[in-house]
């Protein structure tokens, strides 16, 4: 009996160890950003993820119909027709069009009744629809990405400007330079590039680059952004004396920091910052103590943050055009919206709330997925999207059309980059990724590879 006992209490605190792996080891699936809310879980089965059928094919924008005599899953969008059946790894996929062509396709791995419900492998599913699949280890995340429409705007180059990919940083002739981690990138009025640079500032001008070494030396930059050739940057946290962390934004002038706005690290972040044709400097200010995020214009005489408007948390990226008038970039929700300085307005310019995909065309066509970063220059928007550089211009606040300068989409979090034609191009994502433009020229900073590329 006492045999019995113990080994019921083992099957019991194996049972356990199991459900908590499984609640460690949970599994989110993302349908263009977006993620799938679901009772029955996906689960990884002989190294594939497996999802419930219904839910993710109906995050896709597929229609559903089961057959329960064959257990088969017909699963269908306005172009394509695909027909799955339990424990067959034989696939029947119709292309609806005129001619109504079909073709039977092998996939790795079979459909599977699990505790009652339908699951199919993920990948599968989603690639024969034309989807893009990724999967994220460290965090047990597959991806879907949904590539609708991406319009490549003419024979584009991608290239690396500096950088070999040697994490080290390291001075001198344009093509001996060496990056750690280039996060943010700007362009003075004289042309030199200013680099944050893991956390120090780096210039180049006439093909040579320096670090700029300034004091006090516990300040590390962030953001880099030039007003005419003057360089401010928002700062990284730093402690005090009394150990209470501190941020902010400084400007550089020759090896001093001189502090423009300083406060505690505590109650606030700033997302980006962008300065106008005068001098005014604008940021996306997140107030942790309020739990809310505001469009805010530094005040220099009283060092505080006057509140223009308050603003989604999704918003992460900002630029300026001509007028002195703000784009923002809503990272979470992919749209862009504009602020109209004089009149105090915030309204949707492109995009489209929560709809989050890749869509070029005119305004009306157009949506995005992620904009994570963004620059003015003579009449377009210049957008870092997930890993696609995209186009959009704009007039007054008026959207007109969109198109893709480079990258190649891919759902891999860790893709290798590749050089070449636009179409081509692979980059690699980073959520600390920045863009600038001069001369015709877009540079497009890779903290991944420690280069900066250019597109031509």
């Amino acid at each position: 009996m006492k045999k019995l006992i113990n080994l019921f209490l083992t099957l019991i605190f194996i049972l356990c160890i199991n459900i908590y792996t499984y609640a460690d080891d949970e599994i989110t699936v993302l349908v263009n950003n977006t993620p799938v809310v679901s009772e029955q879980k996906p689960v990884m089965l002989n190294g594939n993820v497996y999802v419930p059928l219904r839910p993710v094919a109906e995050a896709m924008g597929c229609e559903v119909t089961w057959i329960q005599a064959a257990k088969t899953a017909n699963i269908k969008n306005l172009t394509t027709i695909v027909s799955f059946q339990v424990d067959n790894t034989k696939i029947t996929k119709l292309e609806r069009s005129d001619e109504n062509k079909s073709s039977i396709q092998e996939i790795n791995a079979a459909p599977k009744n699990i505790n009652g419900s339908v699951y199919l492998p993920l990948r599968a599913m989603a690639e024969s629809f034309g989807a893009k699949v990724g999967w994220d280890q460290s965090t047990k995340t597959a991806m879907i990405m949904l590539s609708e429409s991406i319009s490549y705007a003419g024979n584009k180059m991608l290239s690396t400007f500096c950088g070999n990919g040697i994490k080290q940083r390291y001075d001198g002739d344009l093509d001996k330079m060496q990056l750690l981690s280039p996060e943010s990138i700007d362009i003075a009025a004289d042309g030199t590039i200013y680099i944050s640079d893991g956390g120090v500032i780096r210039k180049i001008s006439n093909s040579k680059s320096e670090t700029v070494e300034f004091e006090p030396s516990y300040i590390t930059s962030s953001v880099a952004r030039c007003y005419g050739n003057d360089v401010y940057f928002l700062t990284n946290a730093f402690e005090n004396e009394e150990g209470v962390k501190y941020y902010g934004i400084v400007k550089l002038s020759g090896s001093s920091a001189d502090g423009v706005f300083l406060t505690e690290a505590l109650y606030s972040r700033i997302n980006d910052f962008q300065i106008d044709s005068k001098g005014n400097i604008y940021l996306i200010f997140n107030n942790v103590g309020v739990g809310k995020t505001y469009l805010g214009r530094l005040n220099i005489q009283t060092q505080n943050v006057d509140y223009l408007k308050e603003i989604d948390d999704g918003f992460g990226c900002m630029a300026i055009d001509d007028s002195d008038n703000i784009y923002l970039g809503n990272t979470i929700k992919g749209s862009i919206y504009y602020y109209n300085v004089p009149e105090g307005t915030l309204k949707l310019c492109s995009g489209v709330d929560e709809q989050t995909k890749f869509v070029d065309g005119s305004n009306e066509e157009t949506f995005f997925y992620e904009p994570k970063a963004m620059e003015y220059s003579d009449g377009y928007l210049y957008i870092v999207d997930y890993n696609l550089v995209r186009r959009l211009a704009v007039n007054g606040g008026v959207a007109l059309n969109s198109e893709t300068l480079a990258g190649k989409l891919t759902a891999e979090t860790d893709p290798q980059t590749v050089n070449g034609p636009a179409k081509e191009a692979a980059i690699a994502p980073s959520n600390i990724m920045d863009i600038a433009v001069s001369g015709g020229r877009i540079y497009l900073t890779d903290p991944k590879n420690a280069v900066i590329r250019a597109i031509d």
